[in-house]
């Protein structure tokens, strides 16, 4: 379990940093007293489940890069990795439009609305644009979200895609119908879980 000095010390999080993701966390907790935007169970172990989970990405992306979030839900990945990226871009695609003004008023409250769009849509109808950067939490499988994310990737696109112990059948599955380089990373919050680190992603 990382807490909030572990996530502190893990990452290199700045004191200023460390403020906004605790005025982030009060406003998940608010919020989800009035909506399901996380698991429950999830609130009382934000740190870890959210916070750390969130933020082991960037190391494999490098700052400054321009990213497109899925599925942006609660805003994990995207509106961790702008807090600890200041000079990143993020799009965040979600289609509840509920989960849209919870994004809103974080990326305001923070002071992130510069860097950050949110797109209350689905991903299908996003206006076409490349990305360095496509990533998803807890969305869909493999295949779907390389389905999804196509259009968006140029060649040198990377997709991080944080997914469960079951990773390795849905690389399989994803390679029926894909051609793409990918290696499977350890994750630094669950023992069973694995970061998908793609490039190269094509139709068969």
């Amino acid at each position: 379990m990382i807490d909030r000095d572990g996530f502190a010390a893990q990452f290199d999080v700045p004191r200023e940093t460390l403020i906004q993701l605790d005025r982030y966390a009060e406003l998940l907790g608010d919020w989800q007293t009035r909506m399901n935007l996380v698991g429950p169970s999830t609130i009382p172990a934000v740190w870890t489940r959210h916070f750390a989970d969130s933020a082991q990405l960037l190391a494999l992306a490098g700052v400054g890069k321009s990213w497109l979030d899925v599925g942006a839900g609660a805003g994990f990945p995207g509106l961790v990795l702008a807090l600890l990226d200041p000079t990143a871009q993020f799009t965040l695609v979600e289609s509840i439009t509920k989960k849209c003004r919870f994004l809103a008023e974080v990326a305001e409250t923070l002071g992130l609305s510069d860097r950050v769009v949110i797109a209350n849509q689905r991903i299908e109808a996003l206006p076409r644009q490349k990305f360095d950067i496509i990533t998803a939490r807890a969305l869909a499988n493999l295949a779907q979200l390389f389905e999804w994310g196509l259009p968006y990737a140029g060649s040198g696109t990377r997709w991080i895609l944080p997914k469960g112990a079951r990773v390795a059948e849905e690389v399989e599955f994803a390679e029926r119908r894909f051609v793409f380089n990918h290696n499977l990373l350890p994750s630094l919050t669950d023992p069973e879980a694995r970061i998908v680190l793609a490039s190269g992603v094509k139709h068969r």
